[in-house]
This record gives C-alpha cells, structure tokens and sequence, in this order.
C-alpha cells in the first residue's frame, strides 16, 4: 500500500511537473513574444524621432528662408517707395513747370495781341494825318 501511495504520488508529481515544465514554456514564449513586440516598438519610436528631427530642420531651413525673403522684400520695397517719391516730385515738378509755360504763352499771346493793336494804331493815325 505504501507503495502505491507513493507510485500515485510519483504520479501526481510527474503531472504537476509537467504542467510547471508548460506553464514555464507558455511563459518564455510570451516572455519573447513581449520582446519582439517591445523592440518593434523601439524600432518605430526611433524612426519616428529621426523624421522628427528631420522636420525639424527643414522647418528651421525653411523659417531662415523666410526671414531672409523678407528682408529682401523690405530692401526692395523701402527702394520702390524712394524712387516712388522721386518720381513724385519730378511729376509735381512738370505740372508746375507745364503751368508756367502755358502762362507765359497767355502772357505772350496777350503782348502780341497789344503789338498788333498798337500797329494798328498808329497805321490809322498815320491815315488820318
């Protein structure tokens, strides 16, 4: 009986044994299913953070870009708006100059009328002396 108790307990060992020796592979393998998971996620968290960078740079590339067209701008436009004035002032200048010279025609239209009125004049007093 005695050994029949033990062969049964030889037997419940040999089980439980067995079911630690499953259970301890179930986990080895989800210990290495976790890894590869685990390194897959590394490998996409370090691809995400290089386009990042990447970005990155391209975006300072492109404010420095930015800032310089601007600058270029302001230079270009400060320019545009000083010729602008130059141009102005010429314009002003001519209407002015161009008003003086249609006076000045006025003016000689009115002496040259006064010259012939005046010839006129003393053509007929000469007539009638």
């Amino acid at each position: 009986a005695v050994v029949s108790t033990q062969s049964t307990g030889n037997k419940v060992l040999e089980m439980d044994l067995v079911k630690l020796r499953k259970d301890i592979e179930a986990m080895e393998r989800a210990e290495k299913k976790s890894g590869q998971s685990q390194r897959t996620v590394e490998v996409r968290l370090d691809r995400a953070l290089e386009e990042v960078e990447k970005y990155k740079s391209l975006l300072s590339a492109e404010r420095a870009k930015s800032a310089e067209c601007s600058n270029i701008d302001k230079d270009s436009f400060n320019s545009l708006t000083n010729e602008n004035k130059i141009l102005q002032k010429q314009k002003t200048e001519l209407i002015n100059a161009y008003k003086k010279q249609m006076k000045l025609i006025d003016v000689l239209r009115k002496q040259k009328l006064h010259l012939e009125a005046s010839r006129m004049l003393n053509f007929t007093q000469e007539e009638f002396m």
